[in-house]
């Protein structure tokens, strides 16, 4: 593996040519013109393999993008995502740039390395007899947005494969990711009564008042020992300072690390009922992505990946992280899950977003060793 490694880094040049297209192409979630731009220019690059790309036609969102390279009945799914958190026009305040052994710019690490990534890696496997395996490359158009239409996709391709290698970045450090917590969207609305706040606040209920007693109650369905955690992330209501509040809403972030919290935390907020009979509560959402369990087979894909990375004197590390991915809906399948195989770097989804260089070859080699490896073992790894 060093010679391919090696191999690698001589392309560097050619990889960051490559990453300032993508990265310069704008993809927010949200704004459907531009991801689809972004799947037309990728068709584009990847024609020159022997590849078919499919796009899978969305209404709001942007179009999924599916490649396949081989013709095997066997697959092995590679997953990476179309749009990224930043909308149109960041990239004027948030160029593209190489800042020594940086490369930095809107979506770089999160996700738009790993398409320089799989481009390399269809390079190489050229050289690969594929007559019994097909590598399908699948990108959500909404993965950052908890892929409410690329769900069915990805889980309808994970259950048909013998292993799902996930191209989301690497944590900070560069671990890869054998575990992820679930996630889950609550919005709590209530609804008072309005009234002036000097002449007759008798005839009012507070919604605002209401709602900050449901908020410290929820914050209570935390459950630190089992890795639960609640957040309340945005605060609305009211009109003026003098007015008895008629309206107020929150927004209430969930993780979860154990399947069984999903089943707690529903009927918890199920559960939930105003302390002022005079204001009505509406609450909606759920636990929308399931927990991403390590099981024994990611153990044994990370393992496989270490010993690939020793054979070019890189030690992998393994982390457990708090924000989900296409992954939890691939495991879900039962398909074995390794996610966090992209590059690394840090400032994800922030206007400090970098990526290490060096790790686009580190990375690209270590994805081209699983495959090879995974091939070769024919599913008697499992």
């Amino acid at each position: 593996m060093l010679d391919i490694f090696q191999a690698l880094k001589e392309k560097e040049e050619a990889s960051l040519h490559l990453l300032k297209e993508f990265v310069e192409l704008e993809s927010f979630s949200f704004d459907k013109q531009g991801v689809d731009n972004l799947s037309t220019h990728l068709i584009r690059v990847f024609s020159e393999f022997p590849v078919k790309a499919e796009s899978l036609k969305e209404e709001h969102y942007g179009n999924h993008l599916r490649f396949q390279l081989g013709e095997g009945e066997k697959q092995l799914l590679l997953l990476s995502h179309l749009d990224t958190v930043y909308p149109r026009g960041t990239i004027e305040r948030m160029p593209f740039q190489v800042e020594g052994k940086k490369a930095r710019g809107p979506g770089v690490i999160d996700i738009k390395a790993s398409y320089v990534m799989v481009y390399h890696l269809f390079e190489l496997l050229q050289q690969t007899n594929l007559k019994d395996y097909q590598i399908v490359w699948l990108l959500t158009s909404d993965e950052e947005v908890g892929s409410p239409t690329g769900i069915q996709a990805v889980m309808q391709e994970a259950a048909r494969s013998e292993a799902v290698l996930v191209l989301e970045p690497a944590t900070d450090s560069g671990a890869l990711k054998t575990a992820r917590k679930g996630g889950g969207k609550y919005s709590i609305e209530v609804h008072g009564i309005s009234a002036h706040a000097g002449l007759n606040p008798q005839d009012g209920a507070n919604a605002i008042e209401e709602l900050a007693f449901q908020i410290t109650n929820i914050a209570s369905f935390a459950d630190w020992s089992k890795g639960t955690t609640i957040n309340t992330g945005e605060m609305k209501g009211g009109s003026l300072f003098n007015v008895v509040a008629d309206y107020a809403r929150a927004e209430i972030d969930v993780r979860i690390e154990e399947r069984d919290e999903i089943q707690r935390i529903q009927q918890a907020f199920d559960q939930l009922r105003v302390r002022n009979p005079r204001t009505r509560l509406n609450v909606t959402g759920s636990i929308y992505r399931p927990p991403l369990i390590k099981t024994e087979f990611t153990g044994r894909l990370f393992k496989m990946a270490e010993r690939i990375g020793r054979d070019f004197d890189v030690s992998l590390e393994e982390a457990l992280v708090g924000g989900g991915s296409d992954g939890n809906y691939a495991a879900e399948t039962g398909a074995p899950v390794l996610d966090g195989l992209g590059g690394y770097g840090g400032g994800a989804h922030s206007p400090d977003e970098f990526l290490w260089i060096e790790s686009l070859a580190e990375r690209t080699a270590i994805l081209y060793g699983l495959i090879q490896e995974l091939i070769q073992l024919d599913g008697t790894w499992r």
